[in-house]
């Protein structure tokens, strides 16, 4: 919808510009017209031009240098130290690695067989009933018992028992430590530092030693003149008939094939060197010209990225043009975007490269 609106400005700007050349305000849409100008009339002249001033050039005087011969000490006296090892002999050790002991071995106690006579049954003495008394007048017969008393001897038993003869004792056996034969380095020498010295190192060496610095001596040097010819306007030409005639203006413009970088808009050498031939050239020779110049995209990407990036790239070849001497009245850039694809490559589509190149393309009308 942008670029619809863009274009209707540019044509109301084109219709201005031929109502101030005295054609009627309001041509009919359409259709085109053709007008015959009288040329302009120039004469030649000639004119010196001063393309470099006079000025003083300045030439340098190499310095000046004396050589001379010196001594340099490259590498300092120094010592070094070299270490000798200890010297050894191997000797042999016997190494007790094992304390000899006493082996202790019990001896049994020793006895005798005997025998102990042992009381099993104590003397006792006991009264006992005898014979009833003769005379005893108690009316109780056990009153008139006669009492002996009897003692009775103590009853012993030979027990046959053990006599110790000889307690427990211990009897010690010696067994002998064990040993081993060690070899060990016994040392003879002890080890030492030996000191060497070691000589500085000298150099000869060649210098260049300044004399006379730089200097410089001045030359006057003329300024430089070129002649131009020029062409003066001595009576300018006019409009002397308008007439219908049929339209010749394509829908499409002349392709400018001009490879922009992927997402720029920025003109390359090669891309002004093709606008200085295929464009600014033809605005030259048709001073009256107004020049529509389009810039498309593929369809790939947004339709909103798509529009912009066509716009900064018609914008870039208007700006490089007007920066070339053409007035801006007379360019007009407009941003198609998608818009107006030449084949079938739309969204969805699936193109070769060489068919979405074809839609990346930048033109101009000659209006």
């Amino acid at each position: 919808m942008k670029h619809l609106v863009l274009l209707t400005t540019f044509m109301m700007l084109v219709s201005l510009a031929i109502a101030q050349d005295g054609l009627p305000e309001n041509p009919e849409d359409g259709k085109c017209y053709a007008k015959c100008i009288t040329p302009d009339e120039y004469e030649t002249e000639t004119e010196r031009v001063m393309t470099k001033p006079a000025f003083k050039k300045l030439s340098i005087v190499p310095p000046v240098y004396k050589t001379v011969t010196e001594t340099i000490v490259v590498k300092p006296a120094s010592k070094k130290y070299t270490y000798v090892p200890a010297k050894y002999k191997t000797v042999t050790e016997t190494v007790v690695i094992e304390e000899g002991y006493n082996k202790l071995s019990v001896l049994p106690s020793e006895f005798r067989d005997d025998e102990e006579k042992v009381e099993i049954k104590s003397a006792v003495g006991r009264w006992v009933m005898g014979e009833k008394d003769p005379e005893c007048e108690s009316i109780d017969p056990e009153d008139c018992r006669i009492m002996h008393y009897r003692k009775f001897d103590a009853v012993y038993r030979n027990v046959p028992v053990k006599k110790l003869v000889k307690n427990e004792t211990t009897d010690a056996a010696p067994i002998n430590r064990k040993t081993l034969d060690v070899s060990k380095e016994e040392e003879v020498e002890p080890a030492r530092v030996d000191e060497v010295l070691i000589p500085e190192v000298t150099k000869e060496v060649t210098r260049r030693v300044l004399v006379t610095d730089e200097t410089t001596t001045e030359v006057e040097v003329p300024a430089e003149y070129t002649e131009i010819t020029r062409q003066k306007l001595v009576k300018a030409g006019g409009v002397t008939v308008w007439r219908e005639v049929p339209c010749t203006i394509s829908d499409r413009g002349e392709v400018l094939p001009i490879n922009w970088n992927t997402g720029s808009a920025t003109l390359t050498n090669s891309a002004k060197r093709l606008i200085d031939t295929k464009l600014y050239q033809v605005m030259l020779n048709q001073p009256n010209s107004i020049v529509e110049i389009g810039s498309h995209t593929d369809s790939r990407g947004s339709a909103t990225s798509n529009q912009s990036l066509s716009e900064r790239r018609a914008k870039s070849v208007v700006e490089y043009l007007i920066s070339k001497g053409i007035s801006k009245d007379r360019l007009f850039g407009i941003g198609y975007g998608e818009n107006k694809l030449i084949n079938n490559c739309a969204d969805g589509v699936q193109c070769s490269e060489s068919k979405h190149s074809a839609n990346r393309r930048t033109e101009f009308k000659v209006l």
